[in-house]
């Protein structure tokens, strides 16, 4: 979905969609959303036992909520239901009301509670918090949560037993230290499977390759004699039924509010960084944008309804969503296929759900996993800057080795950090006339030489924020002990954000610069800065006379700052060869061309 504002919530987002639907894309989002009931189903079943809740209220969350969330958010292939992590968090949260008579109550409550939070911060506008989520925090997150999707399951690939730890990389090692008792018809299973979805990939957009893919398993299992196949049915058998409205509240039900609090915030926040990461990563693959408020605002409504029907809380699936697009969703009507899929195989195909094998949806989930790891961005990544290739890494190994709900906070904190870092970098430049009357810059780093002249230009680039600010001043005051100027012109025109610590560290040293009987011009500066010059009562220092506000034309109101410093300058003869030869000798150029060498510069022409 795509709308005009993206900031906007939309009370009926669905609307735009269905106005410009075409009977072309049903096809595709019939089979996707059917395809994804069919992998959901066990999966959900084993997220209500991670939460410590019968398996049917996984099913219920994930019919729900999928819907809901696809109808009131802004992607078409994010996929909500419940999710390990939230599972996980709920079982955390809810370990000490475990013996209560409403427990049940309790953690739908706690659904409630999720969703009213993630509503809130929908309503707040709070979704551009997301644009604090670096990409290659983003890109860490993607490989880890794609690395656990593909070997959460691989003992059902092999046809051997869980693993008794529950730390990922101890139970993978695990794992493949028994590969030598596995099930060969596990192995033949699975490896048609993974034969015929990779073999097939270019025709999953045409084909419902993983349903055909699971199809095979189902009658490899009922055909060939004597296997030993484990079926859907031997893990949590799916029973019949469809959820109920059972209302959350219970006698007492307040005095539980402030122990649940700090553990829904934990699941409400965790929920939208995946469900956002998976929106923005499918949005990019098929350039769409992503209104972060409407799906903030989805993802709210759809566990606040989940909360009444009996459903557990959950956020966006990795698995589910990329599952979804992979086969061939179009719009928001395949996550509403799969509510009404996975409701109607409750009813009428319990029997046929149990008997697909584990080592099928072990094969998807190695699929699924494998494909989400996308090895050209991770090459680009490496190319462009090695500082974000610590982030995505530490990230990585965070959701890995640690826990997945922390792996996105070490890549927000670490990029803070290196953000931080490369804002101490301050960008002051002396400006040099050339022969050909434009201007060149030289750094002051070291062993760079400066001439002494009466009249110096400087340009400022970048944010100048309170990291930067003392260094500036020390810079300032050292350009005054060793090139001894009667004049500093300063060009602000490409600092882009000037905070308070640096507009202090300026002001400070024009008033200290004036008293000495020396003047600093500001030049390409707006409006704005002579309102905060006033407003700073800094006039009398920084008076109207040396303050010239930029112009389209390229360096033009430097140019008049120069010029009139050079009439005010007492000693003439102390002004630099190349300034006096500008001064006394000007190349003239046209407004025109001026003009002309701005849009070059800006690569306008």
């Amino acid at each position: 979905m795509i709308y005009p504002d993206l900031e906007k919530i939309h009370p009926a987002p669905f609307l735009s969609v269905l106005r410009g639907y075409k009977f072309s894309f049903l096809r595709g989002d019939l089979l996707a959303g059917i395809t994804v009931a069919i992998f959901a189903i066990p999966q959900a079943i084993a997220c209500g036992i991670i939460a410590d809740v019968p398996p049917i209220h996984g099913l219920y969350g994930a019919m729900v909520a999928a819907m809901v969330a696809a109808l009131w958010g802004s992607s078409p292939f994010v996929n909500t239901g419940p999710s390990n992590s939230a599972s996980l968090l709920t079982a955390a949260v809810m370990l000490s009301f475990i013996e209560s008579e409403n427990h049940l109550q309790m953690v739908f409550l706690f659904t409630l509670m999720v969703g009213l939070i993630r509503l809130g911060m929908g309503l707040l506008r709070m979704g551009n918090l997301i644009h604090f989520v670096p990409e290659s925090a983003f890109l860490g997150f993607t490989v880890g949560v794609g690395s656990m999707i593909a070997l959460g399951r691989v003992h059902d690939l092999f046809g051997i037993s869980q693993s008794t730890t529950r730390w990922f990389p101890a139970a993978t090692l695990d794992k493949f230290s028994r590969v030598g008792d596995a099930s060969p018809h596990a192995l033949a299973v699975s490896g048609l499977a993974l034969l015929i979805m990779f073999g097939l990939t270019k025709y999953s957009k045409k084909f419902p390759v993983a349903l055909f893919a699971i199809g095979v398993g189902v009658l490899y299992g009922q055909v060939v004699p004597g296997n030993d196949l484990i079926l859907v049915k031997d893990l949590f058998k799916v029973t019949t039924g469809l959820p109920s409205f059972v209302s959350p509240f219970f006698s007492g039900w307040m005095e539980t509010i402030p122990a649940l609090a700090p553990g829904a915030l934990a699941v409400a926040v965790v929920g939208l960084i995946e469900a956002v990461s998976i929106g923005q990563t499918l949005a990019v693959r098929h350039r769409q944008k992503l209104n972060f408020n409407q799906e903030f605002f989805g993802q709210g409504l759809s566990m606040i309804v989940s909360a009444f029907f009996q459903g557990i809380p959950g956020s966006g699936s990795f698995s589910r969503s990329l599952l979804l697009e992979e086969s061939g969703a179009r719009t928001f009507l395949a996550n509403v296929v799969f509510g009404l899929a996975t409701a109607l195989a409750l009813l009428t195909l319990p029997g046929l759900i149990n008997l697909i094998p584990a080592a099928s949806l072990s094969a998807l989930l190695l699929y699924i996993g494998i494909r989400l790891i996308d090895p050209k961005r991770i090459k680009r990544l490496w190319r462009t800057s090695r500082l974000d290739v610590g982030v995505m890494v530490a990230t990585l190994f965070v959701t890995v080795f640690v826990k997945i709900e922390y792996g996105i906070f070490t890549g927000i904190v670490l990029a803070a950090l290196l953000l931080l870092q490369r804002s101490r970098s301050l960008h002051l430049k002396e400006i040099l006339p050339k022969p050909d009357g434009s201007f060149e810059e030289l750094p002051y780093s070291p062993g760079s030489h400066h001439e002494k002249s009466a009249i110096i230009g400087l340009s400022l680039h970048g944010d100048l924020s309170y990291t930067v600010a003392h260094e500036l001043l020390e810079q300032l005051n050292e350009i005054t002990q060793v090139q001894d100027p009667e004049v500093m012109v300063l060009r602000i025109r490409q600092t882009y954000a000037i905070d308070f610590s640096s507009w202090n560290a300026i002001l400070d040293f024009s008033e200290s610069f004036q008293k000495d009987g020396r003047k600093v011009y500001l030049t390409g500066i707006d409006e704005k800065v002579c309102k905060t010059i006033h407003d700073a009562r800094a006039h009398e220092w920084l008076p109207d006379d040396q303050l010239f506000i930029g112009t389209p034309v390229l360096m033009e109101s430097f140019r008049k700052a120069l010029r009139h410093a050079a009439e005010n300058i007492s000693d003439p003869s102390r002004i630099s060869g190349v300034w006096k030869d500008w001064l006394e000798n000007p190349v003239v150029i046209s407004r025109e061309q001026l003009l002309d060498i701005e849009k070059f510069l800006n690569g306008e022409a």
